[in-house]
């Protein structure tokens, strides 16, 4: 934490990195309000794991979700970050960080505590909300919250400045699931953690060979087994296609003709197979948004994606790309021929895509959440 500066101090309270989400917002609203003081605090520097903070949070959770809890560590965490005794905790020593730091304001991300002290108006960013209607094909296993979180949940958002969703089904349904009141719920978007150091290539050329990547560390969550069932009806189709495999590596996926499995990379590797793909194919089973579809706007690549979660609000159909029904190869494939097999449809496409995302920043973010922030009076803004 640096000297305070003369705008004040707010405090940027997070869990983790979510996605790369946090960092890239930190730095956005650090860069359009210099003369703020941002603190940056990781809740689980208050709960640490091992410590008799965590451990009690621990036996209460198991408490509250019974023994299923146990069946995996999935679902032990699952049970403790969704456990009133987690929220309870995190809460108050949230609080008294807050209060003792005589911050301006807090800005949270993701709705898995609640920064609210009744004092310091507390900002809310979030991808998902656990009463939000589900579209996904995926069964994670997990169960469902307590009636007890569902409760505190909804004191996250009621007690919140106000809330910032990045789509606007989630805007909606923090409405009329929660009962908040629309005028303190906006949808703000959300920001690319890659970018191209350049204007996208829209040649034709690029397109024409029907080269397709997949961007996802969560091979089973983000569809790659359906993708891999269309890619080989693909190519009896387009011989020439191939799928790279971005972010993780899937066993099923070795040796497969026409793909090549590449794993974890770089920011500036990811950017280079962004540039050298002719689309972006992952076909999320489960997807609260999606920033990498963002990212492929930014890149001009065509998207094929699925109707789960808020994709929609960046893959308009025939317009940048396609939505199918998640969990059906055989639609997967037919959006993928549509799109490949016309190289000059896919620069359009590509061209389509890069307008609808251009509002997507994280500096656009960051002024819209601040747009909402209390400031001191000798502030600019």
């Amino acid at each position: 934490m640096g000297g305070e500066t003369r705008g004040g101090k707010v405090l940027f309270v997070r869990r983790g990195s979510f996605s790369h989400v946090n960092e890239s917002l930190l730095a956005a609203l650090r860069h359009a309000r210099p003369d703020l003081q941002f603190d940056d605090l990781d809740i689980d520097s208050l709960i640490p794991m091992g410590s008799v903070r965590f451990a009690g949070c621990l036996l209460e959770a198991l408490t509250e979700y019974g023994p299923r809890s146990l069946r995996s560590r999935d679902q032990l965490r699952f049970a403790l970050l969704h456990s009133a005794a987690f929220y309870r905790r995190t809460r108050r020593l949230i609080a008294e960080h807050s209060t003792a730091g005589g911050y301006l304001f807090t800005v949270q991300t993701q709705s898995l505590f609640n920064a609210a002290n009744g004092v310091v108006p507390n900002l809310v960013y979030t991808d998902h909300a656990s009463l939000a209607r589900e579209t996904s094909a995926w069964d994670h296993g997990l169960g469902a919250p307590s009636r007890r979180w569902l409760t505190l949940e909804a004191q996250i958002y009621h007690e919140a400045a106000h809330v910032f969703t990045f789509g606007r089904r989630l805007q909606r349904e923090i409405v009329d699931r929660y009962g908040v009141k629309a005028d303190k719920v906006s949808c703000a978007g959300t920001g690319a953690n890659v970018l191209p150091d350049g204007p996208p290539d829209f040649d034709p050329a690029r397109y024409a060979r029907r080269t397709i990547l997949f961007a996802g560390i969560e091979w089973e969550r983000k569809g790659g087994p359906d993708l891999l069932v269309a890619f080989a009806k693909l190519r009896r189709r387009l011989a020439d296609a191939r799928l790279i495999i971005v972010g993780c590596k899937p066993a099923e996926a070795a040796g497969v003709d026409g793909c090549e499995v590449v794993g974890r990379v770089s920011k500036a590797d990811l950017a280079g197979f962004y540039r050298a793909a002719s689309c972006l194919c992952v076909p999320s089973r489960h997807e609260p948004f999606g920033n990498v579809f963002v990212e492929a706007g930014h890149f001009g690549l065509p998207v094929v994606a699925t109707t789960v979660g808020e994709i929609g609000d960046v893959v308009h159909d025939g317009e940048n790309g396609f939505r199918v029904a998640p969990g059906n190869p055989e639609a997967l494939e037919q959006a993928l021929f549509k799109v490949l097999h016309d190289p000059a449809a896919a620069s359009r496409m590509g061209q389509a895509g890069h307008r609808l995302t251009a509002g997507y920043s994280w500096g656009e973010l960051a002024a819209r959440i601040l747009a909402h922030a209390p400031m001191s009076a000798h502030a600019p803004r």
